[in-house]
Order: C-alpha cells, then structure tokens, then sequence
C-alpha cells in the first residue's frame, strides 16, 4: 500500500495535490464526516480514478502516516 506522501510526490499536477490533500485533511478529523469527505472523493474519481482508488485505500484504513 503507498503512502499519501509517495502519492504526492508521484503527482506533478497542482490540482490533483490539492483534491488530495482535500480529501486527506477532511478524513484525518476525529470524526469523519462522510457527507463532507463526499463532494471531494467525488471530485478526485472525476480527475483521476487510479489516484481515487488509492486515497479511498489510505482512507478506509487510515493509514495517514507512513
């Protein structure tokens, strides 16, 4: 399983670092809300469906470090 930071770093487009660390940032809060998490899961499986299935994969373990 990658990192969230290996996936960056694999990422050279400036808006798909931001969907990333929008979806990262709402999903490291004490409490998941997923109605907020939503909006921006689905902007990222707009742009880039591997990168969605890979950050969905850090999300649900919640594996933010490493």
């Amino acid at each position: 399983m990658v990192s969230f930071k290996e996936i960056l770093i694999n990422v050279d487009d400036q808006i798909l670092k931001g969907l990333i660390l929008k979806v990262k940032n709402e999903s490291m809060k004490k409490e998941i809300f997923w109605h907020d998490l939503r909006p921006h899961l689905l902007e990222l499986l707009k742009y880039d469906e591997d990168v969605f299935n890979k950050v969905l994969l850090l999300v649900l373990n919640k594996k933010y470090k490493r």
